[in-house]
């Protein structure tokens, strides 16, 4: 899962660690803290920093890019990451007046040399890098959805120079793409050498793969799309390949520590947004009298159904929206009426969905998992995408893969692509994972950008 086709990561990870470290020590240094004190700074400020840093996105290098979005999200960063160290000099080591302008000038100092080092890698990553050339054997439906996804994560400096056609039945296929495509190979090594390839993909299985020289990363097709998207690629095979593992490397262990982990997690969500929660339902209850909670019936695992408890929204059911006579659809749009106005930021920061939390104490759903549909649009998605109920072998969840990946879901295509997360999830899980999402999902509720 955390397998990585670029060192850049690492290097913009390393990079940031002495840059959060030196940047501190020096500042605290002129400050003239203590020494004690200047240990706490640094190493509060580099924890904070780079656990910050990586839930804001900053080490995703497939969708790296130097835009005014992720301009702000690395200022934002940058000034969560110093509030630790200014609680801590705020009651331990200085005054008020002291803790700003040293805090002001870390600041200023760490965010201004991350973006330069940033605005230098983009110029790198894309006028100076050279490109890896990559090979797929097969051109089928496969070689067709992994090219298209290799040319759409232009920040992987990836290209495809070209397809190995395994079957004739595939020609047509092959003959609709802009590139080379090989016909007749008997020996892969002529051209690994002429198109200087790095990366061979195999789409299609062949004895060909037997011909590519040692000095070439072999990647099957499935891993290599896990890879670069962060999906799991769904057919009949790689669904037969998951329900295996799954059925035969279940973890006692996992299961413990995962119901442990959600027990106490919902625990501490529920006591911790008690007063916003109470908040919201008085205000909910004062605007048309009806009762702020509610439930909806929804599908969790096994496919058995569920009362799922949220806080409401919306006016009650007897309100008719201004724009549509249907009260019945399940997804809210953009400026749907029936949203209470003051709700629109509840929603947005999932505060409505708190009460499943009481859910995940009984069992029914856990942190971490697949969304938990309405039973009536799972019985469509059923119907309507091959291997939807796979996402039934584990419990729903809070929050998911899915959910800090992709926006709202409103078309069946969409959900197919949740689904692909989804499954991704299921193949990967394990708690330490699932906590960084849990961290990552409570970072996009507070800033009202959860997916």
């Amino acid at each position: 899962m955390f397998k990585s086709l670029s060192k850049s990561t690492t290097i913009m990870f390393i990079f940031d660690f002495f840059v959060l470290s030196l940047s501190t020590f020096i500042w605290a240094s002129i400050f003239d803290y203590t020494p004690k004190a200047v240990v706490i700074l640094c190493i509060t400020t580099v924890l904070a920093g780079l656990v910050t840093l990586y839930l804001k996105g900053n080490y995703k290098i497939r969708e790296f890019n130097i835009n005014t979005k992720n301009t702000y999200l690395l200022f934002e960063g940058v000034v969560m990451t110093h509030v630790i160290p200014a609680a801590y000099l705020l009651i331990f080591a200085s005054s008020i007046t002291s803790t700003i302008n040293f805090i002001a000038l870390n600041i200023l100092t760490i965010f201004v040399i991350l973006r330069l080092y940033r605005a230098f890698y983009h110029f790198y990553l894309f006028r100076i890098k050279r490109e890896k050339n990559i090979l797929i054997l097969g051109s089928d439906h496969r070689a067709k959805v992994i090219a298209d996804e290799i040319q759409g994560k232009k920040a992987l400096r990836m290209r495809v120079a070209g397809f190995v056609q395994v079957n004739e039945t595939d020609e047509e296929f092959a003959q609709d793409d802009d590139v080379l495509i090989y016909k007749d190979v008997n020996d892969l090594s002529q051209i690994i050498e002429e198109n200087e390839i790095d990366i061979v993909v195999i789409a299609q299985a062949t004895e060909l793969i037997i011909t590519a020289p040692r000095s070439v990363a072999i990647y099957k097709m499935p891993d290599f799309y896990e890879m670069v998207t962060g999906k799991y690629y769904i057919d009949e095979k790689t669904i037969t390949e998951l329900y295996y593992q799954f059925a035969t490397h279940r973890s006692y262990a996992y299961d413990f520590c995962k119901r442990v982990y959600d027990i106490i997690a919902a625990s501490i969500i529920l006591i911790v947004t008690l007063p916003v929660t109470a908040y919201i339902a008085i205000r909910v209850k004062l605007t048309d009298g009806a009762s702020p909670f509610f439930s909806q019936t929804r599908v969790g695992k096994g496919g058995k159904t569920f009362e799922c408890y949220k806080l409401r929204t919306m006016y009650v059911n007897d309100y008719v929206p201004k724009d549509s006579t249907d009260v019945k659809y399940a997804e809210s749009v953009k400026g749907d009426d029936r949203i209470i106005p003051f709700c629109r930021f509840v929603r947005k920061a999932r505060f409505d969905e708190i009460p499943q939390m009481v859910n995940i104490l009984k069992g029914e759903m856990s942190i971490v998992g697949p969304r938990a549909e309405w039973a009536d649009e799972a019985e469509i998605f059923k119907k309507q995408i091959p291997y939807y109920t796979c996402r039934m072998w584990v419990k729903t969840g809070w929050t998911g893969w899915s959910h800090i990946n992709m926006n709202p879901v409103f078309t069946v295509d969409e959900e197919r692509e949740r689904l692909e997360h989804d499954l991704y999830y299921i193949k990967h899980r394990n708690v330490m994972w699932e906590i960084a999402i849990l961290v990552k999902a409570v970072f996009l509720a507070v800033g009202g950008r959860h997916k």
